[in-house]
């Protein structure tokens, strides 16, 4: 079997109205580019229906492989199950969501591809539509251009993209939302050229946010702590 160009991960948490309409928009975008590609969905401890509907996509699609995760350990978890199974020479992943338009991660592919970077990132075209969640995002860039002498724009915005050599150097473990982070910090730890691509962004059509206020304090002082320790580890 050919070695896919790109591997895409895909976690879904409770998103069993999203899986089917995003996946399918994604298997005819590469189609239509002729890009041989892998999309890997994670159903990453759903209670709903998202294991099913999972399940009949990579039935129906050879393209299309599913991986079932019995307890939800968190984000970072779920992605870190698909990308140790992914055979593509470049690997990435995008939320399951819907909020950040399809042909992103395609488009993200064709300028790390473009540019030979390293590592690709997007960068949402908007605000988020929590005014907590974009402060804490705009303050967490400015921590983070503190810590490394380095402006990087929403740092834990997706999709993000890797070349395969090097997302198996960096070595991530990261089991919570911190996974966006790490990559970064490890992408410029080991020089890695880093590029981004505007990408579309949406509120939330279906489903429930998965974060709340209540949720959002005590995840930035973690991210806080893992940064700094990051940062000065050798």
């Amino acid at each position: 079997m050919k070695i896919p160009d790109l591997s895409v991960v895909i976690p879904f948490y409770d998103e069993e109205k999203t899986v089917e309409p995003l996946t399918k928009v994604l298997v005819n975008e590469f189609k239509k580019n002729n890009i041989n590609y892998e999309l890997i969905l994670i159903n990453n401890g759903s209670s709903d229906k998202t294991s099913e509907i999972v399940d009949n996509l990579a039935k129906k699609f050879k393209s299309i492989k599913a991986v079932h995760v019995k307890v939800n350990k968190g984000y970072g978890w779920g992605i870190l199950n698909g990308l140790k199974i992914a055979k593509g020479e470049y690997v990435g992943y995008m939320d399951g969501d819907l909020e950040i338009k399809p042909d992103g991660i395609l488009n993200l592919y064709k300028k790390v591809k473009k540019t030979s970077a390293d590592v690709g990132k997007g960068i949402r075209d908007r605000a988020e539509s929590d005014f907590f969640k974009t402060i804490a995002s705009r303050g967490y860039d400015l921590l983070f251009f503190f810590l490394f002498f380095k402006f990087i724009k929403q740092v834990n915005a997706n999709p993000k993209i890797m070349k395969r050599d090097c997302y198996k150097k960096m070595n991530l473990n990261s089991k919570e939302w911190f996974i966006d982070s790490e990559i970064i910090i490890k992408a410029l730890k080991n020089n890695y050229k880093v590029v981004n691509e505007i990408v579309s962004y949406t509120p939330r059509r279906a489903g429930e946010s998965h974060i709340n206020f209540f949720d959002l304090f005590p995840i930035i002082i973690k991210y806080i702590k893992n940064t700094i320790k990051y940062r000065f580890e050798r």
